[in-house]
This record gives structure tokens, C-alpha cells and sequence, in this order.
């Protein structure tokens, strides 16, 4: 526990927790005119760690309310018990140790919301003219849905993808540059006008996607940008052996067959440790791929640090979209999310963490840092070498941005993803027909739904 302790973030925090549940129950009523700055007050947050709070978020915050005792609920490592389900273990931490800021991830968010366990922020943000002018509209949409309407959490920070592109290979080769909304058929298509030629060390490729998952799992994402959807809507029966599917799995292994899209080995697959220089695109030898912010900062890190490899002259345009609705995107997520505790004592000082660590005043200052994560509060989301990043949130998000699997069994998706990923390679080397592979995903789709519902119902 840390008392009275220098400027940051966490004393701000801290400042919080003197005030009794001021919001009280669903947040409604209550005083939450803003809090005393000098006032000694407690509070209880959940995070990683107390070092990695008060590096992140706790010595920004203490700047503002210098006079504050904290205490942060440690999350770390809370899930190495597999005798319980992550429900259960995280259940029980929150009723031990009961924090007033609480910080939960997707599926805690929605379940807490859901069962009266958090405050409704919407009363507080009102009340308090809070502003939300900037604030990311797709993750207040998603947040918002998850808790049926309303608002119980704020992520300071997001998460999308984008299409990279190497401006220096397109010229090369005299083809024209990506464009924003463009269509996964029409990425493939420009991936396909590259040269295939030359051996396996020194050849480039139209598309990769190189990291730990195989790139055959973007199968799932390519599918919902045109929203496929694996299961009917009463998630009964699959329909992976649908003509809409069909064409998506003839896009992918044409491209694959081509040579235009790598297809890693099974022992590049299996490589434990991945370096800069596993990344095609990062080496200059991809002119596109497909990926979240963390690869701007593999770009920059590969800037100082391959010596004997070109830095790549990259651009960036919007994630691939629906062709029949260009303007939108499903390509974004929210990162963790800051709620308050409905049993809090604290709330008044709670919510006046929270509302610090999604200002404007704390992106900005952090923007200073940043290298490449994305803000909720978007106009801080600068350049990085150069480079606009509004292709990560220029476009509206989809009415419904959370996939079909929100209310399918925890697991399914990954599940799937990995059944799309081994038919499509047994494909990809004519191991496989794409009939005989259509057909194994349809019904090992099916049989698992079916098991895992049953095994949830139990």
C-alpha cells in the first residue's frame, strides 16, 4: 500500500476512495460533483500490479490529486488454478477483496454489467457534464450493447486493424496503391499482380501474415467482414457449406495457390521464439498485411535495430470491408475496461479516477509515449514515423461490431478458427478437394456446437 505518495496517476487515484458511495446503486442520485483535490482519501483498484499502475496510470493521476492512499487488487497470475472456471476465481477475488475500480476484460465486463454488479456511468457522465465529444463511437457502441443499453465501464484505449502496404514494392512494380474499403477479393486480387519468382530467401510475397497464429485464422475475420455468419441465427445448425462461404474459401486458396499469399511450413509454425526478422513485411518482402497497432511498433523497432535491412517505406489503409457496405467496419474492439464496483464505498472517488484516465488530458499527455497503441479519445492518436493512423478508426462501426460467438459457448470460435485453418492448408497442398473440406468443417462444426451446449447445459 502506498501512502501520500509523490505525483501520478495512482495518487489521483487514491484521491478517490474517502467518499462513500456517492452514485449508489445503479449510479443513480448521489452527489458526484467533482472531488476535493485536497482531500485524503482511500481507494481500492484493481490491475496487474501496483508498479505497473503507478507507472501507467499512477503517477499522471497523483499529479491532480496529490493527497490520496491506495491499494491495488492484483490481478497477475489469479487463473493458474485449474481446479475452478475463470468465472469462479475471478468472482471470488472481487467478493474477497471487493475494489472500488474494478479492471475487467470482455467477457467479465458483460457478465458483471449483466448482473447488477457494476455502477451505470451514464447518471455520473450527465451529472457531471462529463465529456464524451472525441471518445471513439464503436467502443461506446460496443460497450453500451454489452451492458444491454447502458454505459458501466470506459477502455481509455482500442483495438483494430488495418492493411499495411509497402509503398516502395508497389511503385517498384508499377501497380497502384491500396485504398481505403477496399474488399478482401480485391486485396487478393492486387496481392496476385506481384512477381512469384525467385527462391524462398530472397522472393516477396503480395500478402503475409506473419506471427504466432497460423494466417489461414484470419478465415473467420475475412468471412465477418461480409457478415457470414457460421451458425444460423438460433445457433443450431452450421452453414459453413453455404455458396457465400464457398466463395470466401475459394478467394483465400487461390491466393494461397497462387503464390501471392504465404502459406508458413509447419515448422515455421512451430517456432517457439518469433524475432523482426521472421516478419516478411517487416524485412521489405511483403507488399501488404494484414494487422492490429503493435505492428507500427514492430516497424519502428526494425527501423533502429536491423541494421542490415532496409526500413520499410509503409502506408496504411483501412481494414477490407463488406463490398456492399463500404463505409463501415467490424474491425474494432475495446481494450480492458475501468468499471466501479456496485458494492463500492467509494464510488464518488472511483469515478473520478475514471474519469482521469479517459480524459483528453491523460491521452494527451501519454500520446507523448505512445507507440502505436490507439486512444478512445481518437484526435490523440498522432502520427507514428510520419504515418496518419486514422486508418484504424476512420470508418463508422458496424450496427452489431461483437461476433456471433458472443453468446456461444466461451471457446467455439477458437475452435472453429482452427478447423478452418487445417481444411484450407489440406487444400491449399492438394491434400484435400475444397468439397471434401467444406464438408469436414460443416460437420465438425455441427458435432461441436451440439458437445459444447450440451457440456454448458450440464
Amino acid at each position: 500500500m502506498i501512502k501520500k505518495a509523490g505525483t501520478g496517476i495512482l495518487a489521483a487515484a487514491l484521491a478517490f476512495g474517502t467518499f462513500g458511495c456517492s452514485g449508489g446503486g445503479e449510479g443513480g442520485g448521489g452527489d458526484w460533483d467533482p472531488l476535493d483535490k485536497n482531500a485524503e482519501t482511500k481507494l481500492k483498484v484493481m490491475y496487474w500490479s501496483m508498479e505497473q499502475f503507478q507507472r501507467e496510470y499512477g503517477m499522471l493521476f497523483q499529479n491532480e490529486f496529490p493527497n490520496v492512499e491506495i491499494e491495488v487488487v492484483s490481478r497477475q497470475g489469479i487463473f493458474n488454478d485449474t481446479s475452478k472456471s475463470r468465472e469462479q476465481i475471478f468472482n471470488e477475488l472481487v467478493d474477497k477483496e471487493q475494489p472500488d475500480v474494478l479492471f475487467l476484460f470482455e467477457h467479465e465486463y458483460e457478465s458483471m454489467a449483466r448482473n447488477g454488479k457494476l455502477l451505470d456511468l451514464d447518471v455520473p457522465i450527465k451529472m457531471g457534464s462529463y465529456d464524451m465529444e472525441g471518445y471513439n463511437p464503436a467502443i461506446l457502441s460496443l460497450l453500451r450493447n454489452e451492458g444491454d443499453g447502458k454505459l458501466y465501464g470506459l477502455s481509455p484505449f482500442f483495438t483494430s486493424e488495418a492493411l499495411f502496404y509497402n509503398i516502395d514494392l508497389f511503385n517498384k512494380h508499377n501497380i497502384e496503391l491500396p485504398r481505403d474499403s477496399m474488399t478482401w477479393d480485391e486485396v487478393f486480387e492486387l496481392a496476385k499482380r506481384f512477381p512469384t519468382d525467385g527462391d524462398e530467401k530472397s522472393r516477396i510475397y503480395g500478402f503475409t501474415i506473419d506471427g504466432f497464429m497460423p494466417p489461414l485464422f484470419s478465415t473467420l475475420k475475412i468471412g465477418a467482414a461480409q457478415n457470414l455468419r457460421v451458425f444460423n441465427t438460433e445457433a443450431t445448425e452450421a452453414q459453413l457449406n453455404s455458396d457465400a462461404w464457398r466463395k470466401v474459401f475459394e478467394t483465400i486458396v487461390g491466393a494461397v495457390k497462387s503464390g501471392a499469399f504465404y502459406l508458413p511450413t509447419e515448422e515455421e509454425q512451430n517456432k517457439q521464439m518469433r524475432t523482426l526478422e521472421d516478419d516478411r513485411f517487416v524485412t521489405g518482402r511483403s507488399a501488404m498485411t494484414f494487422q492490429p497497432p503493435h505492428q507500427v511498433g514492430a516497424l519502428l523497432n526494425a527501423k533502429n535495430s536491423l541494421k542490415d535491412v532496409t526500413p520499410v517505406n509503409w502506408g496504411l489503409v483501412t481494414a477490407p470491408v463488406d463490398p456492399n457496405n463500404r463505409t463501415q467496419s467490424g474491425s474494432y474492439d475495446y481494450s480492458a475496461v475501468f468499471a466501479i464496483n456496485s458494492q463500492s464505498s467509494n464510488a464518488k472517488a472511483a469515478w473520478e479516477f475514471i474519469k482521469y484516465a479517459n480524459s483528453a488530458n491523460y491521452a494527451q499527455i501519454r500520446a507523448n509515449s505512445s507507440n502505436g497503441e490507439l486512444f478512445s479519445r481518437t484526435e490523440f492518436n498522432r502520427p507514428q514515423d510520419e504515418r496518419d493512423m486514422a486508418a484504424f478508426f476512420k470508418l463508422e462501426p458496424k450496427a452489431e461490431l461483437r461476433s456471433e460467438f458472443k453468446n456461444l459457448p466461451e471457446g467455439l470460435d477458437w475452435i472453429v478458427t482452427e478447423l478452418m485453418a487445417r481444411e484450407l492448408t489440406a487444400v491449399a497442398h492438394d491434400k484435400k478437394t475444397l468439397d471434401e473440406a467444406i464438408q469436414t468443417m460443416q460437420e465438425e462444426a455441427q458435432t461441436t456446437l451440439v458437445s459444447m451446449k450440451a457440456n454448458q447445459k450440464k
